[in-house]
Parts: C-alpha cells; sequence; structure tokens
C-alpha cells in the first residue's frame, strides 16, 4: 500500500476522488488518523488540505479518535493558514470530543477565524462556539456573546447558521 503522503501529493486539493480512495483502502485495515494528524504539518497546502478533509471524513463516519491524537491536531491549530484546512476543522468539531486540554486552544482558534474574510470559515466557527459550549459549559456566555456579534454579520448565509445555532444553543443547559 501506498502511503497516505505519497497518494495526496497527486490530491488537487478539490476533487474527492483520491480521498475515497485513501478511505476505502483504510477502511479494512488499521486507522490512519495518527498518520494524518502529522500530515496536518505537512509544508504541501495540498497535502495539508487533504489530510483534514480525510480527518473530517473519518470523524463524519464515527472513527472513534483517541484524546492524544485530538491533543497533537489541535496543538497545530496556530499554524494553519489555508482556509480549506481550517473549514475541515471546524467542521470536525461536531463529531469529535474537545479534550479539557485544548479546549482554550479551539476557542482560540475560532476567534481567529470570525475575524478571517472568508464567510464559510466564519459561519463554521460560530457553529465550532456552539460545539465547544456544548461540550465545555463554561464557554456556554462567550458562545451566546460570539452569537450576538455575529447578528452584524452582512452573509445571509451565516446570518442563516447563526439563527440555527441560536436554537440550538436555547435547548442546551446553562
Amino acid at each position: 500500500m501506498t502511503s497516505i503522503k505519497n497518494q495526496l501529493k497527486n490530491f488537487d486539493g478539490k476533487h474527492g476522488e483520491i480521498i475515497e480512495r485513501i478511505l476505502s483502502e483504510y477502511r479494512a485495515s488499521k486507522s490512519p488518523i495518527s498518520e494524518l494528524v502529522l500530515l496536518v504539518a505537512d509544508d504541501e497546502e495540498n497535502i495539508q488540505i487533504g489530510a483534514t478533509w480525510l480527518l473530517k471524513r473519518l470523524a463524519e463516519s464515527g472513527a472513534k479518535f483517541k484524546p492524544k491524537q485530538l491533543i497533537a491536531l489541535f496543538d497545530q491549530l496556530p499554524d494553519l493558514n489555508n482556509w480549506v484546512t481550517k473549514l475541515h476543522l471546524c467542521q470536525m468539531l461536531q463529531y469529535v470530543e474537545i479534550p479539557g486540554e485544548s479546549k482554550k486552544k479551539v476557542a482560540w482558534f475560532l476567534e481567529q477565524n470570525l475575524l478571517g474574510s472568508n464567510k464559510f470559515v466564519r459561519a463554521w466557527a460560530y457553529s465550532g462556539f456552539y460545539e465547544l459550549a456544548k461540550q465545555h459549559r463554561e464557554y456556554y456566555d462567550s458562545a451566546l456573546e460570539h452569537l450576538e456579534r455575529g447578528e452584524a454579520e452582512q452573509a445571509d448565509s451565516i446570518k442563516a447558521r447563526l439563527r440555527n445555532i441560536k436554537n440550538e444553543m436555547a435547548r442546551l443547559p446553562k
């Protein structure tokens, strides 16, 4: 079996055929999570994007991440520059348990993404605050503040996401 890194060298950052092929190869064998976490730090942007895309897909499919894998992944958050990798990690938060050791880093990452220009990343950062508050109640008030400030967003897609998140937040115990 060719290494994941070698397979991702052919990844164009957009088309998921390579991602799906890699996932199907690993479904029958051991989990590639630890290897993918290391690839998130790779210098090649397409490898980073492919690695986060694969991690997101694994999380969506119910793969179990070990706390040490998530801590290692979240330790890399300050080094991520590509909007697609940031988006994938924000989207993953609903499927993984944010370790207590990583909650401050995740909160910082989400705050930074709210300041960015990409509306998809901003929208998912708001969702990330909901996930953080759901898992770590001490972030409830902070998440609510971010959602209220987000009402000034211009993009209709973000406003719609904010309405949905606020409805979900209202259901959480305070």
